[in-house]
């Protein structure tokens, strides 16, 4: 029912054509509002509730309130950068402050021809046309539910070009895009850390493209975030959600770990990634919050670079010391790349290492069981290097693992022999990795 109020409610929105202007009584902090400017020259935005002038920006721009301030007549937004800034209500649209709510009959009517079945697993990895004829059919991998949020992580590969530039694959080509829509429409997940996102100006139209899309297919707001630090062409961490079931705010790059950065000041040295921080907060009332960390640590099969993996992950409790202070509850996935020294044995012996140390930094972490035992295929075979860890202390956290879709799953994690999965050369070399979270706060 969710789902389709909120596409119905954003719908009637943008039918509603009055430009006239809210009242202060019409605000509350996760509402979606547009702005309307009174000048050609866009909306003023102000670093306090105040006159305080910062820049401009567009008129028609959708914002969320974040905060209110002065008996409602100041608003602190977030923009679609993740950005926060003061507004003056005066430049709210009333028609998007006092939504219409459809009747009873109606909605009942609507959700009874959007049903839901769960399935379609193979369908939706065997191409996109197939994809998107199973949740054309309402198949989807769970049902959505206010009583759980679902996190995911996924490295696609070099996004959105799928291969390096300097080395093409003959196995990879660009990402599918549209694909990529379906399956995580399909995934029904809530927040989706990405690893390998390019900072070029494509990359940029592709996340453009995943949010509208995504929002104009499910009837709800999707927003992405990606680490400013870095070169285009460098790997990026970033994270796409469902800002309709949940907010995230206050990101930053944790610079601790990337191994070779030594301060805030330049947390992509070396064209490594620093940890990408979000605070994460369900929109449901007495929902989940908790501190969400996205990785990608350092490839490659080398004494070296399980050394400097090794020690990203040593900084685990120093960068979570003043977090702790707000918030115990944890989370922490990514792409670990646990790939070893380039043999089987090492492979092993860096997850045991790491499911230890993990365990003895504060305040203590466990490093969740993947279902089935496998993220990764490289050469055919199957290889564990994405993770979740979860803090102990995490009572929302109940399943003590994650599960894997895509040809990882269909495979069973067995080698693979003859062509690649089309999955592989237009999506990724690695699969999703999903986290189910209860929706409740216990602290």
């Amino acid at each position: 029912m969710r789902i389709f109020l909120s596409h119905l409610y954003l719908t009637i929105f943008v039918l509603i054509g009055n430009l006239s202007f809210a009242s202060p009584q019409d605000f509350h902090i996760g509402q979606h509002v547009v702005l309307q400017a009174k000048k050609p020259i866009g909306i003023p935005l102000h670093p306090e509730a105040f006159p305080s002038y910062l820049k401009h920006i567009p008129s028609g721009s959708t914002v969320i309130i974040h905060g209110i301030a002065q008996d409602g007549h100041w608003l602190n937004i977030r923009l679609d950068s993740g950005d926060t800034s003061w507004v003056h209500k005066k430049y709210v649209q009333a028609s998007t402050a006092t939504p219409i709510v459809p009747s009873k009959h109606f909605a009942k009517k609507a959700l009874a021809d959007s049903k839901i079945t769960l399935g379609g697993e193979e369908q939706v990895w065997t191409n996109k046309t197939q994809c998107q004829a199973a949740v054309q059919k309402g198949l989807r991998m769970v049902e959505a539910s206010s009583e759980k949020l679902r996190v995911a992580t996924w490295n696609l590969r070099w996004f959105p070009v799928g291969t390096s530039p300097d080395r093409p694959d003959g196995s990879a080509e660009p990402t599918d895009i549209e694909w990529l829509i379906c399956v995580i429409r399909w995934m029904q997940v809530d927040i989706l850390a990405i690893q390998e996102s390019l900072g070029t100006s494509e990359a940029t139209q592709a996340w453009k493209t995943l949010t509208s899309q995504l929002s104009q297919k499910t009837g709800q707001i999707w927003r992405w975030y990606r680490q400013p630090c870095g070169r285009p062409d460098d790997h990026h961490i970033g994270l796409l959600w469902n800002d309709t079931r949940v907010s995230l705010s206050d990101f930053d790059s944790l610079w601790q770990f990337n191994a070779k950065a030594q301060s805030p000041q330049n947390p992509c040295a070396f064209g490594l990634r620093p940890g990408q921080y979000a605070y994460a907060q369900s929109r449901e009332v007495e929902g989940v919050d908790f501190h969400l960390i996205a990785l990608h640590l350092k490839s490659g099969p080398t004494v070296f670079a399980v050394e400097k993996r090794q020690k990203a992950l040593n900084r685990i409790d120093e960068t979570m010391a003043t977090y702790v202070k707000r918030d115990r509850d944890i989370v922490i996935l990514g792409d670990f790349n646990t790939m070893g020294a380039g043999d089987f044995h090492s492979q092993r012996s860096e997850r045991k290492y790491v499911h230890r140390l993990v365990a003895k930094e504060k305040p203590g972490f466990t490093d969740l069981n993947l279902q089935p035992q496998c993220s990764h295929y490289f050469r055919g075979r199957g290889g564990w290097l994405d993770h979740v860890l979860v803090a102990k202390g995490m009572q929302e956290v109940t399943a003590n693992s994650a599960r894997v879709t895509g040809y990882c799953a269909l495979a069973g994690c067995q080698r693979i022999r003859g062509d690649y999965p089309r999955a592989y050369r237009l999506l990724s070399d690695h699969c999703p990795v999903i986290l189910e979270i209860e929706n409740r706060d216990e602290d």
